[in-house]
């Protein structure tokens, strides 16, 4: 979960005049191979790359509200993109930061659990490429030493996903494996499953020969108003078969 596709553009929301006070560091983890990916979408041809839909105003502003409140450094960085009137830079950072914002509202949703771990994540993600490209614009050891310790962190992190992931595999094998031992005697099996659809087809019969029952007795318990609606059924027919 990446705010920013290539190092070029990095390197771009880093190019103006750095901030002096260094990148806040959260607690997140890493992704094995994240150097090549970056590289690997910085490689890729143009003509390969998704253009960008135009937001509306309303996601613009929605995209900063969120870079502010989780990642206030890179929501100061891409603002400055647009004052320094570099506007396709600024287009593309805005747009990775909707689409970032609605995947984690996504992840709020179907995985509460792991939304927090994913926030946190992506924050360490983007600090990392801030970090490098700040190093390349202006090389400096304390740089170095910033970003290993932030990688760290994104491995710590990356480690406790993987370990949940790991634990939520062993559940499902384990009930896999549980189905597959039901079905090792396929004859008893088949047995089983003969009862249960006969059983699911006499509580179904019964239902129906409930609702019949109650049917009639309301019809006993009132024959007048169901000759009444009998009657009024029949006029309502003869009202519409006249042209």
């Amino acid at each position: 979960m990446r705010l920013l596709p290539s190092l070029g553009l990095a390197v771009a929301v880093c190019g103006g005049a750095l901030p002096q006070s260094p990148l806040p560091t959260s607690a997140a983890a890493a992704r094995p191979g994240a150097a090549s990916t970056v590289d690997a979408a910085a490689s890729k041809p143009r003509s390969k790359v998704r253009k960008n839909k135009k937001l509306s105003k309303r996601q613009i502003k929605q995209a900063l509200a969120f870079a502010r409140k989780h990642h206030r450094e890179l929501a100061r960085l891409v603002e400055r993109l647009k004052t320094a009137g570099k506007q396709a830079a600024y287009d593309k950072a805005v747009a990775e930061l909707s689409r970032t914002a609605e995947r984690l509202g996504r992840a709020r949703k179907s995985h509460p659990d792991r939304h927090e771990i994913l926030l946190n994540l992506w924050k360490l993600e983007s600090e990392a490429r801030l970090l490098v490209a700040r190093s390349m614009v202006r090389p400096d050891s304390r740089l170095d030493k910033q970003l290993k310790q932030t990688l760290r962190e994104r491995a710590q992190l990356r480690r406790q996903l993987l370990t949940q992931d790991r634990k939520r595999s062993r559940e499902r094998i384990e009930r896999i494996e549980s189905q597959l031992r039901s079905l090792e005697d396929l004859d008893l099996a088949a047995d089983r499953e003969l009862k249960r659809l006969k059983r699911t087809a006499r509580i179904s019969a019964g239902s129906s020969a409930k609702a019949t029952v109650r049917k009639v007795n309301r019809k006993t318990k009132n024959p007048k108003g169901s000759a009444a609606r009998t009657r009024k059924d029949q006029r309502n027919t003869k009202d519409r078969s006249r042209p």
